[in-house]
């Protein structure tokens, strides 16, 4: 950093004109240009130190410019050089201490710490600025920016940010190390990302495509890190946007449905998930055209990064509450959204009625039995998901009279109870809520158990293989 001590900064909100520059643009002096080292400040012993050295400096432009430095000019580099050195040397109003380490990442690690003053930088901010550095035919900065406000604005809108971006370019090219380090962001592995940004960038653009085809969005996407192993599969199979609708890729589509609930409903990229990547992609690599659903199963059976559930798991998502992530994730898995529609959570029978006032109106008479209706409305067992339009008409009509004025053919209602899994034979009358609430239940553990391939009991937990 250089400051210039001969003439204040033109920027409105800068009084002193300091500098980021290359020594060789350091150098230029005339009557109007003197850059400082700032960080020579620390060398003078006292004041007049430095005021002989910009005497000095000042004699020699003298000597060598077509005009002379003005009486004007002179004394504000005098007052500039007096005023920086009482700040810094005096006044003690500026913290610093010498880092002898050569290990840029520590350095920047550092820099992130005391930079509270300034504008707040991130440790993705400084890697990416690396990264622009490093990148010869692009600017890697505004690229990244721009793809990452591309791919927000799909479906319903995601919130994915450029660590997310930075992450990706690191584990689909290959590189072996995946931490977010400065070694990482090396020139050689920056020319690899580069070279590689239209396929990497294609392949996450398409992942999070498929995503919001499954009706995933910024709330439901609870972890953007599980888009990565997707993206990954995509790029390294050369899989093109036919794995949206082609009959050829229905399996993928529900293997990596299946994954992506999975994985998200377990939380296994909670922590630092730097460990699974690797493994994702040799087992990516190792397997043919089709997404390795269950060798990633069988791969980390009985670990803490298990995807595999359990009769406790499913019982314990079985009492997930409206508004829950969980939620759409479990129903998802036996609703066909294969397409980008907008679903909403919706109560079958609606919450409107279950106050214990309005219960006790509509003949609830027992207290008993209106605390086991307020215990479960809210329940998945009483909950679907509905596109957007139809839930807006539904609002708060009783199920059944809804029902019966808007699928108004026995073979129409039929199809409606299949698709939202009602249980056959059970009463739609709110009198009956209760039984058909446990009947529902029973019909989604046994689904969840069939999709899901749900194991008796957790075995102990061991810690993964790197």
């Amino acid at each position: 950093m250089y400051l210039n001590l001969m003439k204040p900064s033109q920027e409105l909100e800068m009084e002193y004109d300091f500098r980021y520059l290359a020594d060789y643009e350091a150098e230029k002096q005339d009557a109007e240009t003197l850059w400082f080292s700032v960080g020579r400040i620390l060398e003078f012993k006292d004041i007049s130190e430095a005021f002989q050295w910009i005497t000095t400096q000042i004699y020699s432009i003298n000597q060598t410019s077509p005009s002379p430095v003005s009486l004007e000019i002179n004394n504000f580099a005098i007052k500039t050089m007096n005023r920086f050195y009482k700040v810094v040397c005096e006044n003690e109003s500026l913290n610093f201490f010498l880092e002898k380490s050569e290990e840029l990442d520590k350095v920047l690690q550092i820099f992130i710490r005391i930079n509270q003053g300034g504008t707040k930088l991130s440790y993705s901010d400084l890697l990416l600025s690396i990264a622009t550095a490093q990148w010869k035919k692009l600017d890697a900065r505004k690229v990244i920016h721009e793809f990452v406000d591309k791919i927000n604005d799909i479906g319903k809108g995601f919130n994915f940010n450029k660590d997310f971006v930075l992450k990706s370019c690191l584990v689909l090219a290959d590189i072996k190390d995946i931490k977010f380090k400065v070694d990482n962001f090396s020139t050689d592995n920056m020319a690899i990302i580069e070279s590689q940004w239209d396929q990497i960038s294609g392949a996450i653009h398409l992942a999070i495509r498929l995503a919001a085809h499954f009706g995933f969005d910024d709330k439901t996407l609870t972890s953007t890190n599980a888009i990565i192993p997707i993206a990954y599969f995509l790029k390294t199979k050369e899989i093109d946007e036919s794995i949206l609708h082609s009959k050829s890729h229905e399996t993928n589509r529900g293997n990596i449905k299946q994954w992506l609930i999975r994985s998200l409903l377990k939380r296994i990229f909670g922590g630092t998930p730097d460990n699974l990547y690797p493994v994702y992609r040799q087992i990516v690599q190792d397997n043919g055209s089709t997404f390795p659903l269950q060798q990633i199963i069988d791969r980390y059976s009985g670990t803490n990064k298990s995807i595999e559930f359990y009769q406790e798991d499913i019982e314990n998502l079985l009492g997930v509450s409206y508004g829950s992530s969980s939620v759409f994730m479990l129903m998802s898995l036996f609703y066909p959204l294969n397409h980008d529609y907008e679903f909403h959570q919706d109560h079958i029978h609606p919450k409107k009625y279950f106050t214990p006032k309005r219960l006790e109106s509509l003949g609830i008479a027992d207290s008993e039995t209106r605390d086991k209706y307020l215990a479960r409305f809210n329940k998945l067992a009483n909950l679907q998901l509905l596109q957007a339009t139809p839930n807006v008409e539904k609002s708060a009509k009783m199920l059944k009279e809804w029902l019966v004025e808007n699928k108004p053919g026995t073979a129409e209602q039929q199809q409606y109870r299949e698709l939202h899994l009602f249980p056959a034979g059970k009463s739609l009358e709110f009198s009956e809520f209760i039984d058909f609430f446990d009947a529902r239940e029973s019909l989604i553990r046994t689904r969840l158990h069939e999709i899901l391939n749900v194991k008796q009991s957790a075995p102990p937990q061991e810690a993964p293989e790197a």
